[in-house]
């Protein structure tokens, strides 16, 4: 028997060993294989062998040993299991042999999990299932699922958007209040109803949130922009509030809107539909001939819109084909064509990007796809929402308000930008490309430059996401020194939160603002509601482009770029899908600055036109993989074809 001496000494051994290990903690990342990888707190990635992947999920946070081989690679060893986020989830039910499985459809998680025969309700494979995570694979690699809800049949009506609905768990039911029948602010409000304020929209809107006018004034115009006014019925913090906040935004998914607001409001009580009164926040701006605004007013306001007008009846007027009796249109027109050539001389304008109508069968699925690309009626509309959200912003001043900021480049990506400057921009050399005026001379610099590089787009690729703030911060996609949005409040609650700051100081009180906590779940939401949407839009348009001849050739554009391939968006459809590198049998070589594929013979950069074919598809995993042609294989343009790209 040892004496205590020994006893110590051992325990002091044991001790010693185990901090003489290199061991750290971090998160699990799959990948398209059977192995992981281990994404520890200091920055490092560490490989896990398959049979250690089998242990664990994507999305674990785990301690390991990072052991070290001799060609001084790291691969980790599993040491403790510390939070395993994955609950319920959603995903395919399939046999294999005996065994009866859900296929996750989670990334880069490429692992059947079994179903036991208790929990099997009667699922037959292809059954689109929520499960719910019943026993971790850590301590014998076994892991175990239970069946909370058989969703439905891959090939029922409408399954689609009921197992996006499901799988991103959106919001389905309202709170039991009542919706008010009166306007809270009636007796505050200015009577407009006089005002021949008009609405531009989609035919088949319900949701009409904005009405505008415009008229002559000294050397430019007054514009006027009504907008809806829900929080007339909206009591903050109320049982419909809240649900609101929750919701975010209205989800578009096709065949399946998930609106922000109950019916009630959006398309009855607050849309601003034609011969009704309507309460509603309205903005007063002067325009002059030079496109600048002065002259800012807020009020609340009684309108009644004197026409629900099309964008087709728009232009359709602008372009002198048909004719409206409104004489605002043209006054509209002209105020928002000042306003654009001041934004392009002073701040920033994005590029255009067509829109995509789905047209859908009984069973909600694509049947044909039309692009839409924007027109002068589209153009009138947005700049004239420009400028009343930039107006908000102006005017809310240093008031407590919620404001929409874009904080430019990510830091990651100086180095590149700063080469393309060298390289492209030399005369940019040294500007500050993270201050808003920097950005913006180098976006300017990029328009007008004569590059053989798509200076715009490598630069678009580089950029941050936007984000919600209780104070002014540069908007550096639009060039702006501050921005705030109100115009959209049926839509989206960040709108409706700066409806309530406007009308706060339009009384002289403070508005309760969000609190960060707050103001990152919003965040959250309204990125959670975008993948659910394009998801379901990558669903439905695989399943159409699964529908078209096998061997169509279609043509389009290079729309995104890595080290191991592109994207390549259709012209007719604006569907994506990915050509991999090694699929060219030229080894490519990629250039993370200037976002490009190449060898000695062959160059493959963004915005680049190429012509592909489909080589794989599966419209469930929303995986779409093409073939690259090459011009020799490409069919032969036709002269009709070729006149068109001519004019």
């Amino acid at each position: 028997m040892l004496d205590q001496d020994s006893l110590s000494q051992l325990k002091q051994l044991k001790t010693n060993i185990i901090e003489s290990k290199d061991r750290g903690e971090g998160e699990v990342r799959g990948s398209q294989r059977r192995f992981g990888f281990v994404k520890l707190d200091d920055g490092r990635d560490v490989f896990l062998a398959p049979d250690e992947m089998q242990r664990v999920f994507p999305g674990d946070r785990v301690r390991i040993n990072v052991i070290t081989d001799d060609k001084g690679k790291f691969k980790a060893e599993l040491e403790k299991l510390i939070d395993s986020p994955l609950g319920i989830f959603t995903g395919r039910y399939v046999i294999r042999g005996q065994g009866h499985f859900v296929e996750p459809d989670l990334p880069r998680f490429n692992k059947l999990l079994f179903i036991p025969p208790s929990q099997r309700k009667k699922a037959k494979p292809g059954d689109l299932l929520q499960v719910k995570v019943t026993r971790h694979p850590f301590r014998d690699g076994k892991s175990q699922v239970n069946i909370i809800d058989n969703i439905g049949q891959p090939d029922e009506a409408g399954i689609e958007g009921r197992y996006t609905i499901s799988k991103f768990e959106l919001p389905r039911q309202w709170p039991n209040d009542d919706i008010p029948e009166q306007d809270s602010r009636a007796e505050a409000r200015e009577d407009l109803r006089d005002l021949p304020l008009v609405t531009i929209d989609s035919a088949d809107t319900r949701d009409v949130d904005d009405a505008l006018w415009a008229a002559p004034e000294g050397d430019g115009w007054q514009l006027v922009i009504a907008v809806a006014d829900p929080g007339a019925y909206i009591a903050p913090g109320s049982p419909l509030d809240l649900a609101a906040r929750a919701r975010a935004n209205t989800v578009y998914l096709p065949g399946c809107a998930q609106p922000m607001l109950p019916e009630a409001i959006t398309q009855d009580r607050c849309s601003l539909l034609p011969d009704v009164d309507r309460a509603a926040i309205v903005c007063r701006l002067k325009v002059s001939a030079e496109g600048e605004i002065s002259d800012i007013q807020f009020s609340e306001a009684l309108i009644r819109s004197h026409a629900k007008l099309s964008y087709q009846q728009v232009q359709q007027h602008l372009d002198g084909s048909d004719t409206l009796d409104h004489d605002a249109l043209g006054h509209l027109k002209a105020a928002a064509d000042a306003l654009k050539a001041y934004r392009r001389q002073h701040y920033l304008i994005m590029p255009e990007q067509p829109d995509f109508r789905y047209e859908l069968d009984d069973n909600k699925r694509i049947c044909a796809i039309a692009r839409v690309d924007r027109n002068d009626a589209h153009r009138l509309v947005e700049e004239c929402m420009l400028a009343a959200n930039r107006a908000a912003a102006q005017w809310l001043g240093d008031s407590p308000a919620l404001y929409n900021s874009h904080p430019g480049l990510r830091e990651d990506r100086y180095d590149s930008v700063n080469k393309v400057i060298a390289s492209e921009l030399p005369a940019l050399a040294g500007t500050d490309i993270t201050s808003l005026e920097g950005y913006q001379a180098l976006i300017k610099a990029a328009e007008t430059t004569d590059s053989t590089l798509p200076l715009q787009s490598i630069f678009a690729r580089m950029l941050r996401p936007g984000e919600l703030s209780t104070s002014p911060k540069p908007h550096f996609g639009l060039g702006l020194e501050r921005y705030s949005t109100f115009t959209s409040p049926l839509r989206k609650y960040s709108d409706l939160l700066v409806q309530r700051c406007i009308r706060a100081k339009l009384q002289g009180e403070q508005p309760a603002l969000p609190d960060d906590e707050t103001i990152a779940a919003l965040q959250e939401q309204l990125r959670h509601s975008r993948q659910a949407s394009r998801q379901l839009e990558q669903w439905l348009q695989y399943q159409y482009l699964a529908g078209q001849d096998k061997d169509a050739v279609y043509q389009g554009r290079i729309a995104h770029m890595n080290g191991g391939g592109f994207t390549v968006e259709l012209n007719d459809t604006g569907i994506s899908g990915f050509v991999e590198a090694r699929s060219i049998p030229e080894k490519l070589s990629f250039d993370a600055d200037t976002l490009r594929l190449f060898n000695a013979e062959k160059n493959y950069q963004l915005e680049q036109a190429v012509n592909v074919k489909v080589a794989e598809i599966d419209p469930f995993q929303r995986r779409l993989i093409f073939t690259l042609l090459e011009p020799e294989q490409a069919p032969m343009e036709t002269e009709t074809e070729k006149a068109q790209g001519e004019s």
